[in-house]
């Protein structure tokens, strides 16, 4: 037989049996509309909280022992599932996958981390006259802790993360059309303190600064663009959802 003809039926055969098992197993079933059909219904969910963070860190590192300094750069997809103890003070739980380079060495495979952290709403003043563009004033203050795994191409190496950051925004609520544009846009700026706390390395610089923007599409879906600077420059972008 002809390859291409070969090559032909064998594909129409895999489609013809795949359209069989989706017929047998997809079966459509519609939800409901109705309140009353479900099993949790009407209950008050204001106080949870819940987001997807992508970042691209990097950080200079000092070895211990040796005193020679590195660059670990680190790429991470982090969920994080919060409650509002009070309407101020959330605390989370954080997870996600990570992938991380010690200096010139390989990429590690992927490895898990996990952790908790708090964000505590202090400050929300009004500016009044004169100031045209900012209407409020607000300061906030957040800590994460978070444990992380990767292999550096000599061995599995295990560390700990913790950071802290007080940060003031400068907040401008839109007055156009909400169809059309962002219900407010936040300005924020401030100093972070993070530290590694491992038996091989530690951070050459704990104080830093973090500067960025808060687009409150509703007062429900925030959009977060976040830069951090200690010896070198990382980013981040977030999504939050608050019931």
């Amino acid at each position: 037989m002809n390859p291409m003809k070969k090559l032909t039926s064998t594909l129409f055969i895999v489609g013809a049996l795949l359209a069989t098992v989706l017929s047998t197993y997809a079966v459509p079933i519609g939800s409901s509309n109705e309140a009353f059909d479900y099993a949790v219904r009407g209950r008050d969910l204001s106080r949870l909280s819940m987001g997807l963070y992508s970042t691209e860190t990097e950080r200079e590192i000092r070895w211990k022992g040796t005193g020679a300094v590195e660059t670990l750069k680190s790429q991470k997809v982090q969920g994080y599932f919060g409650v509002d103890i009070v309407r101020w003070l959330t605390l989370y739980a954080v997870g996600g996958q990570s992938d991380v380079k010690f200096g010139n060495n390989p990429s590690s495979d992927g490895e898990s981390e996990f952790g908790f952290g708090f964000r505590a709403n202090l400050l929300n003043h009004f500016i009044r006259e004169p100031a045209p563009m900012e209407d409020t004033l607000r300061l906030n203050l957040g800590g994460q802790f978070t444990r992380n795994k990767a292999d550096n191409g000599a061995g599995e190496m295990e560390w700990d993360e913790m950071s802290v950051a007080l940060t003031m925004a400068l907040v401008n609520h839109t007055t156009s059309y909400k169809l059309f544009a962002p219900e407010s846009i936040a300005l924020y700026f401030g100093p972070l303190f993070s530290q590694y706390v491992s038996d091989d390395f530690e951070a050459e610089d704990d104080m830093g600064a973090v500067i960025g923007m808060e687009i409150f599409f509703m007062d429900t879906i925030v959009l977060d663009l976040e830069v951090q600077h200690f010896e070198e420059t990382s980013a981040g972008v977030g999504i939050n959802f608050h019931f």
